[in-house]
């Protein structure tokens, strides 16, 4: 595999070689017998009828005294326009409601190669977290407040009635700075949030924030809008939360609205974003996304219709589906790939999509004739029983499937990767390393473990923490399993090590990019690349040290060896001079796994398996290390149909009861007593076979 250019975020080769300087329309021939083709070949797979239980969102337009302004603030994807601002805009817009939209994310992307004294990347995804709480104003208030400072007297141009905000978990530092100053400036203005971050149970608003809007936005916009107009508005904060179950007909919605954005502001100038469904079909227990909206797809001939005119009439030929899961309905996806190609257009696209062993070599087939480069998929881990604790709905003998069969026509993969599962034992991580190796040739282009895990309370996981060995007491600013054996100490391990494994152990000709390099500044290490060695499944016990200091120190110490292990069976004799430092760990990790743990690993093995072992720990405990966090007591929609599933006939309430609290806040007590700091060293030596 080539390595990708310096430019190429994503390391598609395919698609970056459709980079344009500008949109550039086609020539369509013979329509009416080009659009009888395309009706042959969708009749196979399409839906005739529209789904049911749909609400229409109601646009009517007429001479309106409102006006709105939508802005996106940094930090966000920068390579397409806004799809959701691109889409809300042309809802107001068609209503009659005079429109503008600013992408100050990808302005500020231009921008910030003018920051002086910048030392990182701020849109590097392994950065994120210096946007975040007052990391913000540590490392990026004052190269962005000037620019903020520059829009708000835009804004002050406009004067318009409403100015909405597109409110993300990583851009809510930002936008509450300038709705704060935009109150100061113009009071009169009022403020419209909305976005992913509205939903989750833990937020709570700001009290400048005029109206919420929690749910799909499209109806709730106009309903506010309206209000506004007719005057009814009471002057209190007005929270508008999507009705439980109500799903929006996405079919009928007007297409997106670029024209307030200039192409040549974005990575792909020739790219947009697009949608062919909404939410999710599966049920995975970490996840919170499928309890606040229900699953529901476009019609392939809607979808291809928009898709022709962005191809025909705009020029664009890259398309990034933002969708939950692009295969949620398998026969209406092939039914647009037949379309794509019956109307002969030569475009690339790609999106997020779950391993499906009924996705044979065929399928693969269309989909590449179609222009799919790539998939992105959830494999989070290579373990077939954490897995089955996830509740995925996919073996690893599927996954694997789909990643040959990509591979045979073309199509590459991405892969997220779920570090540290609360039920995820040394021997499971092994696992997911040994997958990686495995399957390291099968167009297997990207592979991304993000921060570490985290526990939304909106999710079946967070709701039945008994199930799965989870204290409800925080640990470091961190979940904690029971057994004190997973917490954000032992996955920092995990998550560098795993780094150490694509960075070094799968090198770059086997995968092209991976999002965390900084490994590389912590880690010395001498093998043989010319060792190649297939790896298959094996059982091996990883509590080599026996310290019998407490389950946690005792647990953590031994969590280098799944890495240890895999080098010596992929690769052969190594030496390996590793260091883990606070200093590393809160740079390269943030608060989300930064801790005051050291960690020196000195290990040499040869080529008969002899090795030695010389291993330095130092954890020290943080004052106020322990917290509660009430997840059983979560009380947003999301949260309630989430105890419906992981708790069947709680009917969404609360089965935690003032009793059950009190004896958890008793235990709290208990627990801050409790100091697993520790030192230890290692000596060792052993032979592998």
């Amino acid at each position: 595999m080539t390595k990708p250019k310096e430019n190429s975020v994503y390391g598609w080769q395919k698609i970056y070689a459709l980079k344009e300087t500008k949109p550039v329309a086609k020539v369509e021939e013979d329509y009416d017998a080009k659009h009888r083709k395309v009706l042959e070949a969708l009749q196979p797979f399409a839906r005739a009828r529209p789904q049911g239980n749909l609400t229409q969102v109601a646009i009517t337009p007429a001479t309106r005294n409102t006006s709105i302004v939508f802005m996106l603030l940094p930090e966000w994807a920068h390579n397409f326009p806004p799809y959701n601002i691109a889409r809300l805009s042309a809802i107001t817009r068609d209503a009659g409601y005079a429109t503008n939209a600013f992408d100050l994310n990808a302005k500020a992307h231009i921008d910030h190669g003018n920051w002086p004294g910048l030392d990182f990347n701020p849109w590097d995804g392994s950065r994120e977290w210096r946007w975040m709480d007052n990391h913000y104003y540590e490392y990026l208030h004052k190269y962005v407040e000037p620019f903020l400072n520059q829009y708000l007297d835009k804004i002050g141009e406009l004067n318009p009635t409403v100015v909405g905000f597109s409110l993300y978990y990583c851009n809510q530092e930002p936008t509450k700075w300038m709705v704060k100053e935009l109150k100061r400036r113009y009071p009169h203005i009022l403020v419209m949030i909305g976005g992913p971050q509205c939903h989750q149970s833990y937020w709570q608003p700001e009290p400048e924030y005029d109206y919420i809007i929690t749910g799909e936005g499209e109806q709730l916009l106009l309903e506010a809008l309206e209000e506004i107009e007719s005057g009814r508005r009471t002057g209190q904060q007005r929270w508008l939360r999507q009705i439980e179950g109500e799903r929006l007909d996405l079919d009928q919605l007007p297409p997106p609205d670029y024209s307030y954005f200039d192409p040549l502001d974005y990575g792909f100038p020739n790219g947009v974003n697009a949608e062919l469904s909404r939410g999710c079909t599966a049920k995975c227990v970490f996840c919170s996304e499928t309890h606040f909206w229900k699953y529901r797809g476009r019609q392939a001939r809607n979808i291809l219709e928009e898709v022709a005119d962005l191809y025909f009439n705009r020029g664009v030929n890259v398309i990034w589906f933002l969708d939950s899961l692009v295969n949620g309905n398998l026969n209406e996806l092939r039914a647009f790939c037949k379309g794509v190609i019956a109307r002969e257009m030569k475009i690339a696209w790609t999106g997020y999509a779950r391993c499906d062993g009924r996705m044979d070599l065929e399928y693969y087939k269309d989909l590449a004739a179609s222009g799919c480069i790539s998939l992105s998929y959830g494999i989070e881990s290579g373990s077939t029983r954490v897995l089955a604790d996830m509740d995925k709905g996919v073996t690893v003998e599927e996954m694997e499937q789909n990643l040959r069969h990509g591979k045979e026509v073309g199509v590459e993969a991405f892969s997220n990767w779920i570090i540290g599962f609360p039920t995820e034992t040394p021997q499971d991580f092994y696992e997911s390393m040994t997958f990686i190796w495995r399957n390291r040739n099968n167009n297997l282009t990207n592979v991304s473990a993000g921060h570490g895990f985290t526990i939304p309370p909106d999710t079946i996981l967070a709701q039945n923490t008994d199930k799965y060995n989870i204290a409800k007491s925080y640990f470091e600013g961190n979940w904690i399993t029971k057994d004190s054996a997973n917490s954000k100490v032992h996955r920092l391990i995990r998550l560098t090590t795993f780094n150490i494994f694509l960075n070094n152990v799968v090198t770059e000709e086997d995968i092209d990019f991976t999002n965390r390099s900084g490994v590389n500044d912590i880690c010395l290490l001498n093998f043989d690349n010319s060792v190649v060695r297939e790896v298959e499944f094996e059982v091996f016990d990883y509590n080599i040290i026996e310290p019998g200091i407490n389950s946690f120190a005792d647990s953590l110490v031994n969590e280098i060896w799944p890495l240890l292990r895999l080098m010596w069976r992929s690769r052969g004799a190594y030496t390996l001079d590793l260091t883990i430092t606070p200093e590393f760990s809160n740079r390269e990790f943030g608060d989300r796994m930064g801790c005051n743990f050291t960690g020196v690993f000195k290990f040499d093995i040869d080529s008969n398996g002899n090795w030695i072992a010389d291993f330095y720990y130092d954890f020290i405990q943080s004052d106020n290390a322990w917290h509660y966090s009430e997840f059983s007591r979560a009380d947003s929609v999301a949260a309630r149909r989430a105890r419906k599933l992981a708790l069947p006939g709680s009917g969404g309430e609360s089965q935690f009861t003032n009793e059950e609290y009190s004896e958890e806040m008793a235990l709290l007590e208990e627990r801050k007593t409790w100091d697993f700091s520790f030192t230890h060293r290692y000596n060792g030596t052993g032979k592998w076979l």
